[in-house]
This record gives C-alpha cells, sequence and structure tokens, in this order.
C-alpha cells in the first residue's frame, strides 16, 4: 500500500542531461587522475601553511619577542586572509572560469610566503600571513567546484574526498615531518632558531611556482562553459577529457560533438553572493555552514594548539612536533574512510556518526591522555573522526549550488568554517588557561555536539546527477 501524500504534487526524477552522460560514459581516466594530481598539490602547500605557524610558534614568540596572544593572531590572520581569498576566488571562478581563479591563487600565496620570509617585525609578519591567507582561501573550494564538474556522478563523492587526502591527510603528517626536520636537525644549518623559520618559509613558497606551471593544461569545467552559452569550448574540453591520455590536456585531437545549444544550462538567478543567501539555498548554506564551524573550528584549534599543548605537559619542541605528526596518521585514515564511505553512503548518515564518535574521541583524550603513547594513540583517533567529519562536508558542500554560484557557496560554507578557525583557537585558550588540556577537549567535544544536531537539517545529494539537485522543487498547492 503507497504511503505518499496524495496532497502533495508528485516529485518526479529528472533525467540526466546529455552532459552528465558523456562524463557518466568517460568514467575516471588518467586525464581525471592527472586533474586531481594538480589540485591535490595545491591542498598540499595549503596544508604546510595551515600548520606552520603552531609549529614554529615557540621560535616566533622568541624572534619577535610576542606572546601566545600575538602568535594566536598570526594564526587569525592567516585564517581571515583565507576567508577572503575564499571569497575573491569563488566570485572570479563563476563569473570568469575556474581555471582563472585557480591560477591566481597559488601566486599569491607564493608572493605572500617570499614577504613572510624576509619579514623585519611581527607587523610584517602579521600582514604578509594575511596575503598567504587570500592566496590560499580560494584553493580549496574553487578546487572542489570545478572537480564536481568534470567527474562522473558515480565518483563524484569519492574523487572530492581525496582533496582532504591530501591536504588533511598526507599534508598534516608531511607538514609536522617537515617542521621537525627543518626546525630541528637543518635548524643549526640554517641560521638557528631566528633564521630556521626565515628559511621556512622560502621552501614552503618556491616549489608552488612548478604547480603553476603544470595547471595551464588544467581543463575548463564543461559545465560551466555550458552555464556561460560556451557550447564549442565545452566539446573542446569533454573531448580533452574523454582522450583517456594524459596527451590529451594538451591536444586530444578533432573536436567531438557531445552537446549541442540545447544543452546549455538555464540559470533562474544571478552570479551573485545574494543568491547563496535566497530561497532553497538559505536553508543548505545555514546548515552546512553551522556543520563547518564546528568542524573546521574544532580541526584548526587542534593543529594550531597542539604543539603548545603539548609543551605545557613539559615535552620538547621536536618531541612535540613528532607526536602531532603520529597524530595526523589518524589524518589519512579519516580522508582515506570518507572517500571510501562518500560513494557508499548517504552524506547526513556519514557527517552524523562521524561527529558522535568524534565527540567520544574528544571526550577520551581529555580524560586518558596522560604519557606519550595515549597521547599519540588517542590523538590519532580525534584526528582519524576530524578528517573524516571535514572531509564529508567538503564532499557535500559543492553539490548543494546550483553551477552560476558553485564556488561562491562552497566558499561561504567553507568559509564560515574559516571564521571559525580565527574565533575558536581564543577560545580554547581561555579553556586552557582554565582548565588545562582536557578544558580543550570538552570543548571540542561540545561543538560535535552541535555540529550532529545541524547535519540532520541539510538536504541530501548522495548519488544524484547535479541537474537533480539543481531542479526547481515543486511548490505546495494552494
Amino acid at each position: 500500500m503507497s504511503t505518499a501524500n496524495p496532497a502533495l504534487p508528485p516529485i518526479l526524477p529528472t533525467p540526466a542531461s546529455a552532459l552528465s552522460k558523456t562524463l557518466d560514459s568517460i568514467g575516471f581516466t588518467r586525464v581525471q587522475a592527472a586533474v586531481i594530481a594538480l589540485l591535490m598539490a595545491g591542498q598540499f602547500f595549503d596544508s604546510l601553511e595551515q600548520n606552520s605557524t603552531g609549529s614554529m610558534g615557540p621560535l616566533l614568540e622568541e624572534s619577535l619577542h610576542i606572546g601566545n596572544s600575538s602568535l594566536t593572531l598570526i594564526n587569525t590572520a592567516t585564517v581571515i586572509g583565507g576567508l577572503v581569498g575564499r571569497m575573491i576566488g569563488g566570485y572570479i571562478a563563476d563569473r570568469w572560469g575556474r581555471r582563472k581563479a585557480l591560477s591566481l591563487n597559488l601566486l599569491v600565496y607564493t608572493l605572500g610566503g617570499l614577504i613572510s620570509a624576509a619579514a623585519p617585525d611581527y607587523a610584517t609578519l602579521l600582514t604578509s600571513r594575511f596575503i598567504v591567507g587570500i592566496g590560499l582561501g580560494g584553493e580549496f573550494t574553487v578546487g572542489l567546484a570545478i572537480l564536481a564538474e568534470v567527474v562522473a556522478t558515480r565518483h563524484r563523492g569519492s574523487l572530492l574526498a581525496t582533496l582532504n587526502v591530501s591536504s588533511g591527510g598526507i599534508g598534516n603528517i608531511a607538514s609536522f615531518g617537515f617542521f621537525a626536520l627543518v626546525l630541528g636537525t637543518l635548524g643549526p644549518i640554517l641560521g638557528g632558531d631566528h633564521t630556521s623559520w626565515r628559511w621556512t618559509y622560502v621552501i614552503l613558497a618556491l616549489p608552488a611556482l612548478l604547480v603553476v606551471l603544470f595547471r595551464r593544461y588544467l581543463p575548463e569545467s564543461p559545465r560551466f562553459l555550458l552555464a556561460k552559452g560556451r557550447v564549442d569550448d565545452a566539446n573542446v574540453c569533454l573531448t580533452r577529457l574523454a582522450s583517456g591520455s594524459i596527451r590529451g590536456l594538451r591536444n586530444a585531437g578533432p573536436t567531438k560533438e557531445f552537446v549541442t545549444e540545447d544543452d546549455i544550462i538555464v540559470e533562474t538567478g544571478r552570479t551573485s553572493y545574494v543568491e547563496v543567501f535566497r530561497g532553497r539555498n538559505l536553508r543548505s548554506t545555514a546548515v552546512v555552514g553551522a556543520a563547518s564551524w564546528m568542524s573546521f573550528g574544532a580541526q584548526v584549534t587542534l593543529l594550531f594548539l597542539m604543539p603548545i599543548l603539548l609543551e605545557s605537559r613539559g615535552y620538547s619542541l621536536s618531541q612535540s612536533l613528532v607526536y602531532t605528526m603520529v597524530m595526523n596518521i589518524g589524518s589519512l585514515f579519516g580522508a582515506l574512510a570518507a572517500s571510501y564511505l562518500a560513494g557508499r553512503l548517504p552524506r547526513r548518515t556519514t557527517v552524523s556518526v562521524a561527529a558522535v564518535l568524534g565527540c567520544v574521541a574528544a571526550l577520551a583524550f581529555a580524560a586518558f591522555a596522560d604519557g606519550p603513547a595515549e597521547i599519540m594513540i588517542l590523538g590519532a583517533i580525534f584526528q582519524f573522526f576530524t578528517m573524516m567529519l571535514n572531509t564529508m562536508l567538503s564532499v557535500w558542500s559543492p553539490e548543494l549550488f546550483p553551477t552560476n554560484i558553485r564556488a561562491m557557496g562552497a566558499s561561504v560554507v567553507n568559509g564560515i568554517g574559516n571564521v571559525a578557525g580565527a574565533v575558536m583557537p581564543f577560545a580554547a585558550l581561555f579553556f586552557f588557561d582554565h582548565a588545562g588540556v582536557p578544558g580543550v577537549f570538552v570543548m571540542i567535544a561540545g561543538m560535535y555536539v552541535l555540529l550532529v544536531v545541524a547535519s540532520r537539517f541539510g538536504p541530501e545529494t548522495f548519488g544524484r546527477h547535479l541537474e537533480a539537485i539543481d531542479a526547481p522543487r515543486p511548490a505546495l498547492p494552494a
């Protein structure tokens, strides 16, 4: 017996467009793998920079004669710069193209990194970290937008999650190992505590230029091109994607006709940030934005404060960095787990379960993490669920918005998390001053409880073509 409500109009399935059918038939080839590799390279540098201030904290404090509050402000400047960068990058991506936005990001990042290395005083360093944040801000969300639009529906969730495998997984592990090597073992060779942090900024900035050169071959999103009415350019990009060969990124041969004028994507709203906060988009922005605040705020707080928290328990800087590096093995497995689950389970279910288990892990760390073994094991477990959460939210965000505001919508949702990353470390310092390390983790556990509540109101996007998600919903009868 049917349980449908006869008072409501039926929601008919939206047929896949010619574009989605083409992408689904292409599947996953070496071309898509190359696109992902170019995007992951940017995420890797993002992760190194995100962890740099906390890792170099004691050296910066000694060299620039600043305290914990001033150090936290450096992190805040980077995070706020990231918020500005996400907003600018998202607008450029939706107005002029995903490729153009990505080509600018790492150039700005490199400039900021070199200024950081030469900073003569605290004010200059603070300004340079803001510039670095601008450069890296749009990297992640624009990468999510373009990747969501160039892969098959069945692979979309898993492949979107791979970006966090690079940044939150491999990047977090490598970053603390890198900082332990450069600031510890190589520190005396680089001039000691007062100059080794400067060379670290140089080493972080220069390789990004190589990524910029290779990104010349990154294809534009055919979905963006169709939304702009550029059918011929969309067919060129689809021909490159369908070539199945890395050489196809440079020259795929004669252009094939995959889409026609009939496949142009007609958007009802403007390409404007106002649209992110209107109608059905407002619900997506509010729900997933709140979840991002809790999840990203908890992650940044932990990554930034962990070396400081461990030093407060008597561990040296080198020990603190090594312990934090080991903990972040959990981040890698958390991102990998999210990549596996994103292709198999609904978004709401995965986010809710990961948040509940993350809450339990935070409380366990607060109660039982006393010795080195307990710190590393419980810390790795906590990082596992933290990264699973952040990865699932990053998969979810570009699926929620139509093509004309996809990058901007993802930028706003993730930007809310950026604001949390700027604010929550200050709150964590308050709890740390009054209740020590356990107080910080109790605060994080409370954030995860709120995350579970928020995620239950989000629209489900698992397994659906992007045009099915974008399709207008039937109005209720008068």
